[in-house]
């Protein structure tokens, strides 16, 4: 949509701006274009980064390292230890 003059602009001043204008739309367009495209190449390289593998993990070693868990403490001990 096209700007009319403002009425204290000479033609040479409104043809500048209208000129600054057009260059200023012009590089907010490249910078949203570059934005686009750098975003673009972030979730590709993290999708890459990502991507599932299907080779074979070597199975775990079974043995006496492995820990049990701490026993579960029982409701009644978790009531006393709430400081009535």
């Amino acid at each position: 949509m096209p700007l009319n003059r403002p009425v204290h602009f000479s033609d040479a001043d409104w043809a500048e701006y209208q000129q600054c204008q057009a260059e200023h739309d012009d590089l907010m367009a490249q910078v949203v274009a570059d934005r686009e495209a750098h975003l673009e190449h972030d979730l590709i390289a993290t999708y890459d980064e990502y991507q599932l593998d299907f080779t074979a993990l070597p199975k775990p070693e079974a043995g006496p390292t492995r820990r049990t868990p701490p026993p579960h403490r029982s409701p009644a001990s978790r009531r006393r230890s709430r400081g009535r």
